[in-house]
C-alpha cells in the first residue's frame, strides 16, 4: 500500500496545481509523476471531501427521499466513482492518441487540480446558496465560475498531456459527461 503523501508532497502538488491555474506551465515541475506519486495524488480526494460534504448539505432537498444511512452510502459511492471512473476510461483514449506515456503525469496534475477547483468553486456556491445576491447576479456568478473551472481543467489537460486544444477540449467534455452520468445516477438512487 502506498503511504500517504507527506506535507511537503501535498504542498508541492497544490502549488503545482495553483501555478497551472495561473497559466504557468512550470507548475508541472512540482508534481511527482512517479508510480508512487500517481497513487499519492488520489489522497487529494481527502482534501476535497469536506467541500463535497458542504455541497451536499447545501442541497438537502436532493436527499429528501433517502434515509441518512442510504444517502451517506450513495454519496460515498458516487464520490468514489468520481475519482476513479475517468482515470480508468481515459486509458484507451490516451493509448489511441499515442499519449499513454503522459498518463501518470496527467492524472497526478488532474487530481491535485481538483483541490484548487473545489477551493474556487465552494465559496461561490455558498454565496449562491445564501441568496445574498439578486438571482441574475448569482446565475452569472455561478455560470462564470463553472466556465472558469472548465477552462482551468482544459489548461491542466492540455499542459499535462501536451496535446492540441481540440483534443484537450474533448477530454474535458468526457470528464463533464462522466460527472453528469454520476449526478443522474446519484439522483435516481436517492429517490
Amino acid at each position: 500500500m502506498t503511504p500517504a503523501p507527506s506535507f511537503r508532497e501535498i504542498v508541492f502538488g497544490l502549488y503545482g496545481a495553483w501555478r497551472l491555474a495561473l497559466l504557468d506551465r512550470g507548475g508541472m515541475s512540482y508534481f511527482d509523476d512517479s508510480a508512487e506519486g500517481f497513487w499519492k495524488s488520489f489522497y487529494a480526494a481527502a482534501l476535497v471531501a469536506p467541500g463535497y460534504v458542504i455541497l451536499i448539505l447545501l442541497d438537502p432537498a436532493e436527499d429528501a427521499g433517502a434515509g441518512v444511512l442510504r444517502s451517506l452510502a450513495i454519496h460515498t459511492l458516487v464520490y468514489s466513482l468520481s475519482w476513479t471512473v475517468y482515470p480508468v476510461i481515459v486509458v484507451p483514449i490516451l493509448e489511441s492518441m499515442g499519449r499513454e506515456s503522459a498518463y501518470i503525469r496527467f492524472i497526478v496534475a488532474f487530481n491535485w487540480a481538483k483541490v484548487v477547483q473545489m477551493a474556487l468553486y465552494l465559496p461561490v456556491i455558498v454565496i449562491v446558496a445564501a441568496e445574498v445576491l439578486p438571482s441574475g447576479a448569482t446565475n452569472l456568478l455561478s455560470g462564470a465560475m463553472y466556465i472558469l473551472l472548465l477552462v482551468y481543467q482544459w489548461v491542466v489537460t492540455r499542459t499535462a498531456l501536451d496535446i492540441t486544444p481540440k483534443a484537450a477540449a474533448g477530454l474535458v467534455a468526457l470528464d463533464f459527461a462522466v460527472g453528469v452520468v454520476l449526478s443522474v445516477l446519484a439522483a435516481s438512487m436517492l429517490q
